[in-house]
């Protein structure tokens, strides 16, 4: 007798896709439920009892079995395993009518249009949707264009049951492209993430509750569900290898440098450089460690976090400070301002007049805002007044002092050591470089009125600089207007009136005067050459010397004792000291000689060494010294 036939169910989608395969009830197969068409309502969303989908048409018949190929069960082992067939009281079944909308009793609806979702690799817009024909490219990266977002790689995956195509994009394919597998590290409040991975599988991660997760993804995460009021952070850590993140490294830094730094590849540490945090660790108390992602992890130590903290200064606390007042130490203030940079020094604080020691302290009791106006070393250089001297002329550099000035301030005084300036007094608190000053017990209104009191100079300027093509010059005139001009190398200027520098090279210049300017029609003018004469007269003579001899050697010293006169008055140094003294000393030579009476009668005298007569008084000759 022959064994009985064993029928199965073959549920096939409507839209493609492969059959599903029930086996039969307890009752066998029911006649009426198979050859028609049939909607799957079940309540679960996505694949639900053996694979159905929800709202999902199925054409249903009945086959024997063998004789259908695999995957269709081929033997009762394999016939076993199958899920009983679905009934209306189980799974909510149910044949549809001909009159249904969506499927016609016993035959399939027409298909819809397949729609496709696209995901662009680097983020260039939100995933879309499209329901021109990609079939051939599922699964696969390509670039294509639409009117609205351009030329874009995407990647390309048929739209699950959860998303609609009511927006759907015209798209035109354009060439291949190639979407890279890249490590991302997510921290993210979400009903799920969305991407593609390295297989080009779209994985729909489920709800992410805010820790860090690593994904290998060929396209830029996208978080469907994420409320726009979360924030989220997702990191590039660089391409993946074999489909899987490489070992991370994390660079420690601390807060306040006094430490090197630290490498660690524990995991845990990647959410803290994501959030860009600051650590404590176990291992180190006390320090505060910035998190960095790094590629070199040479000595990698493991490490356990303590605490995490927004920034530097919360985690190191804010420093705390302690102003004592200088006259009266039993006034103290607190504040957590920062005075980092004046910790055991004194400040002055327009606020709050008085001199203020400032310590760092641990605790204090109060705090108040405190605005630095000027610092000093003590209480003694805080106490003191310091007075600004401001060159009239432009020329000398600022000079501060603490000499009592404050009969001067707001108006003009000359300084003995620099009697060729003026210099104008106010106050300041820098006391940066301060010394005191010897000035001249004269007040002046302003700097014009005391200027005209400096003399009217002829000068002329030569450029011995060798370093240079030309020398920029520029001083005030008598009228105290500036003036500019320029001097080549080893070029000298035309005389000028001056009356104060602003500009020049005292080191390298050789400066020659030719005494006081003179005003004439309101210009000034050097005064006119002064040539020596010879007065003839009869028995005029000289000592010792010719004429011409004696008139060079008395020019030259009146030369030099004119120069001296310069230095010591107007400060203009001399170039030649040397060349002057030995004419001085000339000078003195011939004036001794000038001395001896030329009516002198000279005797004889004897000398122990048996000299010749006479030579006691042989005659003073010094021209040719």
């Amino acid at each position: 007798m022959a064994a009985p036939t064993t029928f199965f169910y073959v549920y096939t989608p409507c839209c493609g896709a492969d059959p599903i395969f029930f086996k039969a009830g307890p009752s066998g197969i029911v006649p009426g439920t198979y050859d028609k068409v049939f909607i799957y309502e079940g309540a679960v969303d996505g694949p639900g009892y053996g694979g159905l989908y929800i709202n999902q048409c199925y054409s249903v018949t009945i086959a024997e079995l063998g004789t259908l190929p695999p995957p269709a069960p081929q033997n009762s082992t394999q016939y076993s395993f199958l899920n009983v067939v679905p009934s209306p009281g189980i799974s909510n079944l149910f044949p549809i009518n001909v009159n249904s909308p969506d499927c016609f009793g016993l035959e399939c609806p027409p298909c819809p249009q397949v729609c496709y979702l696209l995901i662009s690799c680097d983020f260039t817009t939100v995933p879309f949707t499209t329901t021109t024909d990609l079939s051939a490219y599922v699964g696969q990266s390509i670039e294509i264009s639409t009117p609205d977002i351009g030329t874009i790689c995407v990647q390309v995956q048929i739209a699950p049951p959860t998303v609609t195509c009511n927006n759907s994009i015209p798209v035109v394919y354009v060439d291949p492209c190639v979407c890279e597998c890249i490590c991302y590290s997510i921290i993210a409040t979400s009903k799920d993430c969305v991407y593609i991975n390295c297989d080009g599988e779209l994985v729909q991660t489920g709800f992410l509750n805010g820790s860090e997760i690593q994904i290998c993804s060929k396209t830029y995460p996208y978080f469907p569900g994420l409320d726009i009021q979360k924030p989220f952070y997702v990191i590039d850590n660089g391409l993946c290898i074999n489909g899987e993140c490489s070992v991370l490294c994390y660079q420690l830094q601390d807060c306040e440098g006094k430490l090197p730094d630290i490498y660690s590849n524990k995991t845990s540490l990647g959410s803290y450089a994501i959030l860009g945090q600051i650590v404590t660790l176990l291992e180190y108390p006390g320090v505060c460690w910035e998190v960095i992602d790094t590629s070199d992890c040479d000595c990698a130590i493991d490490v356990t976090v303590v605490k995490s903290f927004d920034d530097c200064p919360t985690c190191l606390g804010t420093p705390k400070y302690k102003l004592t007042n200088c006259d009266t130490p039993t006034t103290i203030v607190y504040t957590t301002t920062d005075l980092s940079a004046y910790v055991n020094q004194v400040i002055i604080r327009l606020d709050c007049p008085g001199c203020w020691l400032v310590e760092e302290v641990d605790l204090i009791p109060s705090d108040v805002a405190i605005v630095v106006d000027a610092s000093y070393i003590d209480c003694i250089e805080c106490a003191r007044i310091y007075y600004l001297l401001e060159d009239c002329s432009g020329y000398l550099p600022n000079a501060i002092t603490y000499t009592d000035l404050s009969a001067y301030v707001g108006s003009v005084i000359k300084l003995e050591y620099c009697p060729e300036t003026c210099w104008e007094v106010s106050i300041t608190l820098n006391a940066t470089n301060a010394g005191e000053v010897v000035f001249i017990d004269q007040e002046y209104l302003n700097c014009d009125t005391c200027l005209d009191t400096l003399p009217c100079i002829c000068t002329t300027v030569r450029n011995d600089d060798t370093t240079v093509v030309s020398n920029e010059y520029r001083y005030l005139d008598c009228d105290h207007n500036v003036q500019n001009f320029t001097l080549l190398f080893g070029e000298t200027s035309p005389k000028f009136c001056i009356v104060a520098w602003q500009y020049n090279h005292p080191t390298t210049d050789y400066v020659e005067t030719f005494g006081e300017c003179t005003l004439d029609t309101s210009v000034w003018t050097c005064p006119a050459p002064i040539y020596p004469r010879r007065f003839i007269r009869p028995g005029y003579f000289v000592p010792t010397c010719s004429i011409e001899k004696f008139e060079k050697i008395t020019c030259k010293a009146a030369e030099a004792m004119y120069k001296k006169v310069l230095e010591q008055r107007y400060g203009i140094s001399n170039c030649c000291p040397d060349d002057d003294n030995k004419w001085l000393i000339k000078k003195e030579l011939i004036d001794l000689a000038g001395l001896v009476d030329p009516n002198y009668t000279c005797t004889a005298i004897q000398s122990c060494c048996n000299e010749a007569p006479n030579c006691g008084c042989t005659p003073l000759k010094t021209c040719n010294s």
